[in-house]
């Protein structure tokens, strides 16, 4: 298991990412790190494999990583280490200077580069290869030998689309027998489709900062932002509304005449937004009531079909619509801060909207 407490990147010009971050790397499991260009998803790996230094501590078994190199392999987006050496000795190598016998090296060379489909390049100098061929050469290299960790940081970046799918489904197969096998499996893309493909939980990176580590379906059962939910569905709509209390029930209002009953979150939702102006976020399928606008466009999916209205609302459904019904089941929306854009829902506990309070 990978445990890490505390951690947080430090640069030397004052900026200081992922402010003290808490959490635990299962064995077996896979998880990708999803956010766009800058959101700092390269620093956190290389701080989490001891590639740079990383403020809190960062634990593989229970020791640091930095005391058990051999136990973890990642995997950056420049596939030639050595460009002048052929494939076969870039693979090579890492056994090479652990004094692994030749004949198992060769064993073990062939069978990476079969499992990234590399094996007709393995007499080739890395640098003639393609950047497909290179990023594969790269990523065979997590196949090579037996790690505890393996970390690859955006495996497909830079790709021409169809290039990307191939490596990635390659990738794929590969991720999931070392998981299998035992291991810690990461790996990070600004792809969504990649990040929800392979992974058990998606830890979702903006701006330097972790707004969600969770399954797809823990996220959209409780998206902790609305950077979340769009992780997990480019669809997600939320609005502006208030949420106060008319003649003793808690209500969503939109505009004058766009008023919502919100009884279903009475007793969910932190009682110092009553009054507030706040954002209502509600997933596509989630859309209900009576309430329509004339369809903009629509955009077909594998089983379903993406309505958008003029106001950008979207509602997803079978078949294509002429209206598009732009309010939601309210007992499935969830309720944003307007400034920060994270939820302010509550299990009651702690200062919630009690049944029978008014405002």
């Amino acid at each position: 298991m990978l445990k890490i407490s505390g951690f947080a990147v430090q640069y030397l010009y004052g900026a200081r990412l992922f402010g003290g971050v808490d959490a635990e790397f299962r064995d077996g499991e896979i998880i990708s790190f999803y956010g766009g260009e800058g959101s700092g998803k390269s620093s956190f790996l290389k701080g989490l494999c001891g590639a740079a230094p990383a403020e809190g501590s960062v634990l593989l078994d229970g020791r640091p990583v930095g005391a058990k190199t051999d136990d973890v392999v990642m995997v950056f987006q420049d596939g030639a280490v050595f460009p002048f050496k052929s494939v076969y000795d870039n693979l090579a190598y890492p056994l090479a200077i652990r004094g692994t016998d030749k004949a198992e090296i060769a064993r073990k060379v062939l069978a990476a580069a079969e499992e990234m489909g590399i094996a007709a390049c393995l007499n080739m100098r890395a640098r003639s290869l393609s950047l497909a061929e290179k990023r594969r050469m790269s990523l065979a290299r997590m196949a090579v030998r037996k790690a505890r960790l393996y970390i690859a940081d955006a495996p497909t970046a830079g790709l021409a689309r169809e290039d990307a799918e191939s490596v990635f489904e390659d990738l794929c197969s590969l991720m999931r027998r070392l998981a299998a096998e035992g291991g810690t499996v990461i790996y990070s893309t600004s792809d969504r489709a990649e990040a929800l493909a392979a992974a058990d939980r998606i830890a979702v990176l903006v701006g330097g900062e972790l707004k969600q580590l969770g399954s797809a379906y823990d996220i959209r059962r409780a998206p902790a932002s609305v950077w979340a939910a769009q992780a997990v569905d480019k669809w997600y709509n939320f609005t502006k509304c208030t949420l106060t209390y008319e003649n003793g029930s808690m209500k969503l209002v939109f505009c004058e005449d766009d008023v919502l009953d919100a009884e279903a979150l009475r007793g969910r939702v932190q009682e110092s937004y009553v009054g507030s102006e706040v954002l209502a976020g509600w997933f596509p399928e989630d859309a209900a009531g009576e309430k329509t606008s004339p369809l903009a466009y629509a955009v077909g999916e594998r089983c379903s079909h993406v309505s958008v209205s003029a106001e950008g609302i979207a509602e997803r459904g079978v078949g294509r619509k002429d209206k598009v019904r732009i309010r939601p089941d309210v007992a499935k929306v969830t309720l944003f801060d307007r400034t920060n854009e994270f939820s302010i829902m509550s299990d009651g506990s702690d200062g919630s909207c009690s049944p029978g309070e008014d405002t």
